[in-house]
């Protein structure tokens, strides 16, 4: 385990040497994720979240570009021992202040978020979540007839989660993959990354990091964010390096 851990710190300085010529920044990244457990399978989700950039290679740093909002219920099924499915349904805001422009456009979004969970052994268990990412309003366009538009994003995300028991008992690692491709693009405006998504592959993000269990109902993740951004030609235009901070609190109120 510690050769494989060693491999996988190792292969992420190496995705850090990639950025090239391309612009690349330094960024944090927070979720205060609260979840009310309302019966043994329903939860209700309020998650708020912030990112700040504080390192940018090419022009000055963007400060805090980005809050969000996500909001909504979540629903459990076991499917057998080995299989555990979870829907969520989340309303998503989405907030993007420009300190140059003294700008803050935000969008609203529907989010679909099936998640199918395979414990695959007592240590490892492999997670797919697909989210359906649905925006219908954007305030960064100039029209009412252009704001109220739609586009629709799929993001896959799959995860590896290794209990790591000769380190501590509470104590997880995190590898995970996920993709965003556009699916359905707006008809009546220009895509925008802070207004309706382009089709095709836009992003993809690599996730590297641990989770530690404090006590059954805090549970507090560090990871590593490798991002990379792509144009309509599938060219890389710009790498983000994130630290990504995740904090989850569950309340039990039944």
């Amino acid at each position: 385990m510690k050769k494989f851990v060693l491999c996988l710190l190792l292969a992420t300085a190496l995705l850090g040497g990639i950025a090239g010529a391309e612009p690349y920044t330094g960024r944090t990244w927070e979720y205060l994720n609260f979840n009310v457990l309302l019966s043994p399978d329903l939860t209700f989700t309020v998650m708020p979240g912030h990112r700040w950039e504080f390192f940018r290679s090419n022009t000055y740093t963007k400060d805090t570009f980005f809050y969000e909002l996500f909001v909504g219920p979540n629903y459990t099924m076991k499917l057998d021992d080995s299989f555990k499915l979870k829907l969520s349904l989340w309303y998503y805001y989405m907030l993007f202040p420009n300190r140059f422009s003294n700008t803050n456009p935000f969008t609203h979004n529907i989010e679909v978020v099936p998640t199918l969970d395979w414990k695959a052994s007592d240590r490892l268990t492999i997670s797919d979540r697909i989210i359906f990412h649905n925006t219908v309003f954007s305030s960064c366009y100039a029209t009412d007839a252009q704001q109220a538009g739609y586009s629709l994003m799929i993001r896959e995300m799959v995860t590896l989660n290794c209990k790591l028991p000769e380190i501590d008992q509470k104590l997880s690692l995190l590898i995970g993959d996920e993709i965003f491709v556009g699916l359905v693009e707006d008809t009546e405006t220009v895509p925008s990354p802070i207004g309706f998504y382009r089709n095709g592959v836009n992003t993809n993000r690599l996730y590297i990091g641990f989770s530690y269990a404090v006590n059954p109902n805090l549970i507090i993740v560090p990871q590593y964010v490798y991002e990379t951004n792509y144009n309509t030609a599938g060219a890389l235009t710009e790498v983000e390096h994130y630290f990504f901070l995740t904090i989850t609190y569950l309340f039990k109120a039944f």
